[in-house]
């Protein structure tokens, strides 16, 4: 959903970890109706407990391995559909400890609960922990977690193209009346935008103001709006190149809307042209400055009041970038 104008950052932010903690908390009600299985027999308080913890802990996994899958560029160029469910699988790899020492060591070596058992556990001595069991449960999580994921997903895969290359498809030739005179450089085919681009509502425009990351997601502003994107900052790099850059971790910037760039402690502050304030990390700074150190404008911080043993204080005029520090 488009917004002309929307608090930066937080807001964006917190409306994210409002839809996952709604879409966790489905899918914990639904599990509560159905009551499947855990393994073992407790009443309903320990049992919602249980799988609230199972849940919480996995989803935060499964996004902490998509957002690591975005980062690296050849995983990054993935239809976005396909690293949602790898990302499922490697999480489940990762979960199956954590589920395993849930069920086995917490609810029912430490709270005492008797195991559940039908006619093929009778047969089948419990496993230990270990290789075997890890695969045991690895095994029986992946399906139920990776298809769970995809569900959750789905709104924000919903309309997506893919990310792979586009291969074109030579037309059919045809007699022509006369030769098409040659494009110019300005005029010839260019790409195909990157998935990020080709999501953006039409309304907003292509004037790039800034992007800052939230998860596996883009908050993208143009000088008409902003809008909440599936993508990552390096897609928006290898994109835009030159025309920008990133400051931090979580912002890049487009270079024609840095208006200022002041002090912020050890690190500096880009002022931008809509009046947005994005911060520019320790390790960049030398790079920010390096690059919009001449077009832009660096304030210095007021000077402090002369002191009552009316010494002359020692006023800096023409600070420049040699001696503020930076």
């Amino acid at each position: 959903m488009t917004t002309a104008q929307l608090p930066s950052g937080s807001a964006s932010a917190w409306s994210m970890a409002l839809y996952l903690c709604g879409t966790g908390f489905a899918l914990w009600a639904l599990i509560m109706v159905l009551q499947p299985d855990p393994g073992f027999a407790a009443d309903g308080p320990w049992l919602a407990m249980f799988w609230a913890l199972q849940i919480g802990i996995g989803i935060a996994v499964l996004h902490g391995v998509l957002q690591l899958m975005r980062r690296l560029p050849k995983l990054a160029r993935w239809p976005a559909w396909l690293l949602v469910a790898v990302s499922g699988v490697v999480g489940s790899f990762l979960l199956a400890p954590v589920y395993w020492l849930f069920g086995e060591t917490l609810m029912q070596q430490a709270l005492g609960f008797p195991a559940t058992t039908d006619d093929d556990d009778d047969l089948v001595a419990p496993l230990g922990f270990g290789l075997a069991a890890m695969l045991q449960e690895f095994s029986d999580i992946v399906g139920p977690v990776t298809a769970a994921w995809l569900l959750i997903s789905w709104p924000q895969l919903y309309g997506q193209t893919s990310t792979s290359p586009l291969v074109a498809v030579p037309q059919a030739a045809a007699p022509m009346p006369a030769p098409l005179p040659l494009p110019s450089p300005t005029e010839s085919a260019s790409p195909e935008p990157p998935a990020w681009r080709a999501a953006l509502p039409r309304e907003l425009g292509g004037d790039l103001i800034a992007v800052s990351s939230e998860l596996q997601y883009l908050r993208v502003w143009t000088t008409r709006g902003n809008a909440l994107v599936l993508g990552s900052l390096q897609d928006v790099e290898d994109g835009e190149g030159a025309g920008g850059m990133r400051v931090h971790r979580s912002w890049w910037v487009s270079a024609r809307h840095v208006r200022s760039i002041r002090r912020s402690g050890d690190a500096a502050i880009c002022d931008m042209s809509d009046g947005r304030q994005v911060p520019v990390s320790r390790r960049r700074k030398a790079e920010v400055l390096a690059r919009f150190g001449d077009g832009a404008r660096y304030e210095m911080p007021p000077a402090p009041p002369p002191t009552s043993t009316g010494l002359v204080q020692n006023k800096r005029l023409s600070p420049t970038w040699s001696d503020t520090g930076l």
